[in-house]
Order: C-alpha cells, then structure tokens, then sequence
C-alpha cells in the first residue's frame, strides 16, 4: 500500500492524493483519488479495498506518517491506519526507512500509471482525473498483461489462485463502510 502524490490541475496549487493497495500474489489493484491522505483517509481507503481484492494477512506499507508513527514523538502509539489494520485482522509491516526497492510492485505501479493514464490527457477537472483513472485501472486489472505474471492479467491470475473468490467478487456488490465505523478509529 502506498501514496503518490499528485500534481494540481489547471495550473492550480497543492496536490491530490492517489491511494493504491496491490495483491502482491495477483497483482490485482484498487485506487482512490482522495483529496487528502490523512490517516483516517488512508485507513478508509484499506478497508474498501479488502472488499475488492483477494484474502489478504498482511499490509505493506513504507514508513510515511499516514502508514506508522516511526517518525514521531511517541514511535510506539498507533495510529488511525495502524488500528484499521488491526481491526480488520491485518498485520502490518515496513520497509526499511529510505528503501523503496521494498516496496517496489507499488513504485513501479505508480509509474505504469503516470506513463499510461496521467500523462496521456488533459484533465480538466479532478473528477474527470477520478473517472479516467479508474477506467484505466479496470483496463490495468483485467486487460493488461504483466511482465511480473509472465505475460498473464491480475485477473487470470486471480481466477487461477482464488477460484471462489474471484467468482463471488464478479457476483456481488461491494459495501461501504459506514461513516461512524472511520471517525472512531
């Protein structure tokens, strides 16, 4: 799980945030476009991606505030994603501080989408940045092939390792968490 930080559009100011959480077996990826990537936010993000991807023990995740409190006065308190995590029965783990090798499917994930979607058109809005992104992430999960899955999509892949639960992801409608459930973490 990572966040990349996203240019202004139209010559405005500031950023947008793009949120990504990959399988690591499949490589099937979910992504939001929030206009913040506080800890609530990233922790909203993790837990409507579990509705969307394969069974899943363990997140992954650099050292960034949104992720730890590594970096903070008081390094053993959690945070409001650390306690997502937990609470959905995750265990979470880091890499080594400035090692982004290690978390290198989501690095070069970004850049796939930077080339192949950002880059490719103008957004006149970020609305319209949202749409395109997740049509071209739909496109990246069930069309694309990867290098890394030898030349097969996440969704083959999917298929082939989580044969029930690929089935029931096609059947049934994913939820939304409730509010309440994100403003007490």
């Amino acid at each position: 799980m990572d966040c990349q930080h996203l240019p202004a559009l139209g010559g405005g100011t500031g950023y947008e945030y793009k949120i990504s959480v990959i399988h690591l077996c499949t490589r099937w990826k979910y992504s939001e476009i929030p206009p913040d990537h506080q800890m609530r936010t990233v922790a909203g993000v993790l837990q409507r991606a579990l509705d969307r991807l394969p069974p899943a023990w363990l997140v992954w995740t650099d050292n960034a505030l949104e992720f730890t409190m590594a970096y903070s006065a008081n390094p053993q308190a959690r945070n409001a994603f650390q306690k997502a995590a937990a609470a959905l029965g995750l265990q979470h783990a880091t890499c080594r501080a400035r090692s982004p090798w290690q978390n290198g499917i989501i690095e070069r994930s970004h850049r796939t989408d930077n080339e192949e979607c950002f880059r490719t058109r103008y957004y006149a809005s970020s609305e319209e940045r949202r749409y395109y992104h997740r049509l071209w992430e739909l496109d990246y999960n069930t069309r694309r092939p990867h290098q890394g899955l030898g030349g097969a999509t996440p969704l083959v892949i999917l298929c082939r390792e989580y044969p029930l639960h690929a089935t029931s992801m096609m059947l049934r409608k994913p939820s939304n968490p409730p509010a309440e459930e994100l403003t007490a973490m």
